[in-house]
């Protein structure tokens, strides 16, 4: 088999165990070279014009056109979990299987992350260290807050929300979780429990968005669901940026509405830098560049896994983790 790899994230090395299987991999531009720029379609469509696979970066759309130009393609695979930038209907249609690679180091990752950015904001502690680099101390009106007994809101309680609700359900704080898939006696397993979205956005101090990107799902954080939320509560978005409407974020915080929010994903990626977004103080919005669940351990188990499921086309099986069951 032909595979072309669009922008692998580390070293070619890791793609070894293809060429010891006796298929042509070709690589294109690393993620690591400087000022490295996306394909364009037409770009794209060229470079994998006659390959079987196509091992897709995060950076560029695998478009309808591109699947459509190609002479021989029979997978689509990325090495992390987020498919939203394939195109999956067209895939569909032309018969194109589409892979994720998703591994446990991802979930634990991005639960990790959700804990770690609530844990700063309650904390206080981007306010904190500004005031004793500028030479100051604390005082009593720079105290922090304590998650133990708060109502922890969970959307979405797939693997990332139920790798967060492990984590806190020894924590002594209430957990609630909103997904329309999860059957209740998962969620008790993990001390959740069930409401519908209007119950979880007004009763969450801290909530924390895992949902998939669904018609349904874009733009549920918005005015009239932040209405819902109280004064003080946190939002935080270690997801995809297009579940919240930016614009609603922006004047909930900017006029006290809410407490606080961290986003590691955005509408539009890279953030342009006169985003309104930035303006806020940022003791009160952490932002961070799509990449605060990134590890290498996470990286490279998801090469690994991507690796996998290509060998498992080549001998004619179907990948472990197709996100298009359609075409099979």
């Amino acid at each position: 088999m032909k595979i072309f790899a669009s922008g692998p994230s580390g070293p070619i090395e890791e793609l070894q165990p293809l060429v010891d299987a006796g298929h042509l991999v070709s690589v294109g531009r690393l993620q690591t070279q400087p000022n490295r720029k996306a394909y364009t379609e037409t770009e794209l469509s060229i470079a994998c014009l006659d390959a079987h696979v196509l091992m897709a970066s995060h950076l560029e759309p695998v478009t309808k056109n591109v699947m459509e130009a190609t002479n021989a393609l029979q997978l689509v695979i990325v090495p992390f979990i987020g498919v939203d930038r394939v195109d999956l209907s067209a895939a569909t249609q032309l018969g194109v299987a589409v892979a994720n690679s998703p591994t446990i180091e991802n979930f634990i990752s991005v639960a990790e992350a959700a804990i770690g950015l609530s844990l700063t904001l309650l904390k206080r502690i981007k306010h904190n260290e500004g005031r004793l680099r500028a030479g100051l101390w604390g005082g009593l009106h720079d105290r922090g807050d304590l998650l133990y007994q708060k109502t922890f809101g969970i959307m979405g309680l797939g693997r990332s929300g139920i790798e967060v609700a492990r984590r806190l359900s020894p924590w002594g704080v209430e957990l609630l979780a909103t997904d329309p898939f999860v059957d209740p006696q998962i969620a008790a397993q993990f001390n959740v429990k069930l409401v519908d979205l209007p119950t979880l956005m007004k009763h969450s101090d801290v909530l924390s968005l895992h949902a998939t990107v669904t018609p349904e799902t874009t733009h549920i954080i918005n005015e009239k669901t932040l209405a819902w939320m109280k004064p003080k509560s946190i939002l935080i978005n270690t997801a995809r940026g297009t579940l919240v409407d930016e614009k609603a974020l922006f004047d909930a915080l900017q006029n006290n509405r809410l407490g606080a929010a961290a986003l590691d994903s955005f509408e539009i990626e890279p953030l342009n830098v006169d985003h309104m977004l930035r303006s806020i103080d940022p003791t009160r919005l952490i932002l961070t560049p799509h990449n605060v669940c990134q590890t290498q351990a996470g990286r490279r188990s998801g090469i690994a896994l991507a690796i996998e499921q290509i060998l498992c086309v080549a001998q004619g099986q179907l990948p472990k983790h197709l996100v298009n069951p359609q075409v099979a």
